[in-house]
């Protein structure tokens, strides 16, 4: 019996991947009182799971409740994914692998892939690397979409019915003909009942294997305002930091505004052959390359 423990963070993507790609017969996910909705998020895609509930700080107590939890499979292959969690959490885990020889896993996903590490103690006690895994696409938008927002959480509403209805249409229809990508448009972000949580709308959400972009489109007058750049940075929280972030523009961006695209890590992709309905070939090719050489289309 294949077991996997993760430990459960503010961003789903790290703790999403790894189950889906090892497909363990059962999944432990070690949780915060300040994570547990993220627990239940993840749950959504991946199945239902065993939990822990543990304090973010106390590592004699999870190092405690990990051993208790663990004591009938002591037949069992255990993987733990050391992503996701607080660094005391990791520490806690970390000890409970060594004496359990278990093997330790841990995901990069900074850059335009995703990697899994997978790493076992040897008779030194010496974590060992053993392989490098890339893998392979393992989820959709919709799938993202849940992780991070929940389901039910949001709809896609498609392009706007207002008059950046059309820039927004040529944005997409250019990515939908020159990327091998999953392209959405219009997600609405429905307001929490608390209050806690916006409505909030992104034009365009796009995915190549399992990285992801999200993209505002702002076509006349508009560009000369900092309403994108407020909207991609508004739902940052929410949609986690894997995700890269752009405008698109028909017109050249306000020049005051670039100190706050660079500390905010937006890139602009400026597309002036917009003629109210289409863009040439140019501007389509160049919004294409943009978006793969920063989520890695291939």
């Amino acid at each position: 019996m294949k077991t996997l423990i993760q430990l459960i963070g503010a961003q789903p993507l790290p703790n999403l991947l790894p189950p889906l790609y090892i497909k363990p017969d059962q999944t432990i996910l070690v949780c915060t009182p300040q994570t547990d909705q993220v627990r239940r998020r993840i749950e959504s895609v991946i199945g239902q799971c065993r939990s822990i509930c543990c304090d973010a700080y106390d590592i004699a107590g999870l190092v405690k409740a990990l051993y208790e939890e663990l004591a009938g499979q002591q037949e069992s292959e255990l993987i733990f994914n050391l992503t996701g969690g607080t660094k005391a959490m990791v520490l806690a885990a970390n000890q409970v692998a060594l004496k359990r020889g278990a093997q330790v896993v841990y995901l990069e996903s900074e850059r335009t892939r995703n990697l899994l590490y997978e790493y076992r103690y040897d008779d030194q006690q010496t974590l060992q690397l053993q392989s490098k895994t890339e893998l392979p696409t393992l989820i959709n938008i919709e799938q993202f979409l849940d992780a991070h927002i929940g389901r039910g959480e949001w709809q896609e509403a498609g392009r706007s019915k207002d008059v950046g209805g059309n820039f927004e249409q040529a944005v997409a229809d250019a990515l939908q003909a020159r990327l091998q990508a999953e392209v959405k448009q219009g997600i609405k972000f429905l307001g929490s009942k608390d209050g806690k949580r916006p409505q909030v709308d992104l034009d365009i959400v796009v995915r190549c294997g399992n990285q992801f972009a999200r993209i505002e489109c702002k076509s006349q007058g508009k560009t000369t305002t900092l309403d994108a750049a407020k909207q991609l940075n508004l739902v940052n929280e929410l949609l986690g930091i894997y995700t890269r972030k752009f405008i698109a523009m028909s017109n050249s961006p306000n020049p005051d505004h670039q100190a706050v695209y660079e500390a905010t890590h937006t890139q602009v992709i400026e597309l002036p052959s917009f003629d109210g309905q289409s863009l040439n070939d140019y501007d389509q090719q160049k919004l294409a390359d943009t978006i793969a050489e920063a989520i890695g289309c291939r």
